[in-house]
């Protein structure tokens, strides 16, 4: 074989391993950084539960974990538009969103992450919080979400994420 068409055949051998190593490094996203302690109020008014509905507003907590670590979620409804009868369902999405502005959001917003959103079997009422603890052999993205609750009046969470 001619030493010209062998350096070709490894240059186009080096170049297409290149741009296929570049192509797979840019399709993963990055990995987020660990989260810190969090701890913070979100307030809000709805007319609608219904999570499906495009403009209904939604509250997000995004929060990264490191490897073998274990933290502590807790969102506390401390005023409910509906009073003791009110309440509101948390979803899980298994990533990292964070593409509203103070932790809301609405559902239209979400509409791309649809399919990857899970719900739980938790409702956060007036004195029943959602406390959750998160963490695992590696590093993992989550993000919460919930809809303001509908009523006409302004109900009020408050977050905190912390070591468990």
């Amino acid at each position: 074989m001619n030493k010209k068409v062998l350096a070709l055949i490894v240059v186009v051998i080096i170049v297409c391993a290149s741009v296929a190593a570049f192509m797979v490094a840019s399709s993963i996203a990055p990995a987020q950084q660990p989260t810190g302690p969090l701890d913070f109020t979100v307030s809000g008014t709805s007319d609608c539960l219904r999570f499906l509905n495009s403009s209904v507003p939604a509250v997000y907590v995004p929060f990264t974990i490191v490897a073998n670590a274990n933290w502590q979620l807790t969102i506390n409804c401390t005023k409910m538009s509906q009073g003791v009868n009110g309440y509101t369902d948390v979803y899980l999405y298994k990533g990292y969103w964070n593409n509203g502005a103070n932790h809301t959001c609405t559902s239209a917003q979400l509409y791309p992450l649809l399919n990857d959103i899970e719900p739980t079997d938790h409702q956060i009422r007036l004195g029943t919080p959602f406390t959750e603890t998160f963490g695992g052999s590696t590093q993992q993205s989550y993000t919460i979400f919930f809809v303001l609750p509908p009523g006409g009046q302004q109900s009020t969470f408050h977050v905190t994420l912390k070591p468990a």
